[in-house]
Order: structure tokens, then C-alpha cells, then sequence
């Protein structure tokens, strides 16, 4: 191209095309610092998560692994056998033990059971409800012990009472002077 055809060219453009060109800025680019402080920030965002993620483990829910047995009562030796198969801590009387045995369900240990030589039985449970496996019984009273509610009922010749603490629910059939027996229950608490 000639400097000819070059000027004819640059003389045919519109005016304001020029003008435009000669406004255009180039867009601004964020600086090295708030690239760096975004960064920054995201990094202890994820820090916190982390750190609080770690810090409830301490309470989280019971995790029992599953267990394959033919039968969904399996007995074991000790109390202390009982909490490795459930993954928590199961409160026990100071008293003569018949039995202690782990209900299974789907597989998974779910509920700790111990039977006592007077006849007397506690069940507990991680979660809510009632767990006593009796059903019909009439409420006699309700009282407050240590800060947890505890539901007393009869059924037929069976006094049983009821309550839950800390996630937990628990039952306690007793023979007589149950109420002494709850407490300690509670204040062992799991």
C-alpha cells in the first residue's frame, strides 16, 4: 500500500470512530494486593470450616460399626464389652448383673440392655422415644431429676419410668425403690 492509498483510506473513515479510538482506556486491572487478599480471605474461610468440623467430632452420634450375626440380641461378657459394640457410654447400677446384651437392627447395634439379678432392667438408646417395650402403661407422675424429666409408669404389677438426656433415651423397669435408681442412672449418664 502507498502513501496514497493509505491517505484515501484514513480519509474515508468517519470522524467520530477516530474520536472514539482516541478516548479508549483499557479496562483497569485489580491490583497484585486485593487478588493476594481475596486469596487470602478464602484461605481462612476454609481454615474455620476445617477447624469446626474437627471440633464437633467430640459430639457427633454414636458410629457403631455393623456386626453379621443370625440373631438380633447378641449377649455379651461386660458393660465395657457392651460400649465398644454401641460406640457409647451405657451407665450400670452397683448391683448383681443377670445379663448384658446388644440389640441389633439392620445390622447395627442399636440399643444396650442390662438385666439385673432383682429383676430390674435398663434400656438405652441413642435418639428419642420411649424404648421400655411396654405399651398401655399409665402415667403415674412426672418429676425432674438433675435437670431431666422423668416420666413414671405402671403397668399391671411393672413400675417403669422413662426419660431422655443428651441425645439418649432411656427406660429403667424396676422391682422397687426405683426412684433412688433413676437418679444414679442419670448421673451417670452417658
Amino acid at each position: 500500500m502507498n502513501a496514497k492509498k493509505f491517505s484515501d483510506a484514513l480519509s474515508a473513515l468517519d470522524g467520530r470512530y477516530v474520536e472514539e479510538a482516541a478516548r479508549y482506556r483499557r479496562k483497569h486491572r485489580q491490583s497484585f494486593w486485593v487478588r493476594w487478599g481475596a486469596a487470602a480471605a478464602c484461605l481462612c474461610l476454609l481454615a474455620a470450616g476445617g477447624a469446626l468440623l474437627i471440633q464437633g467430632r467430640g459430639r457427633a452420634a454414636p458410629d457403631p460399626q455393623q456386626v453379621q450375626i443370625p440373631n438380633p440380641i447378641l449377649t455379651v461378657a461386660s458393660a465395657a464389652e457392651m460400649e465398644a459394640y454401641l460406640d457409647f457410654k451405657v451407665p450400670v447400677l452397683e448391683k448383681e448383673v443377670e445379663a448384658y446384651s446388644v440389640f441389633i437392627s439392620d445390622g447395627y447395634p442399636t440399643m444396650g440392655q442390662v438385666d439385673y439379678a432383682d429383676g430390674s432392667q435398663f434400656r438405652i438408646q441413642y435418639g428419642s422415644g420411649d424404648i421400655s417395650g411396654i405399651y398401655g402403661g399409665t402415667l403415674e407422675e412426672s418429676r425432674e431429676i438433675a435437670g431431666v424429666s422423668v416420666a413414671y409408669y405402671q403397668y399391671d404389677s411393672m413400675s417403669y419410668a422413662i426419660w431422655e438426656a443428651n441425645g439418649f433415651a432411656c427406660s429403667y423397669l424396676y422391682t422397687n425403690g426405683g426412684d433412688a435408681e433413676v437418679d444414679l442412672l442419670i448421673q451417670q449418664g452417658p
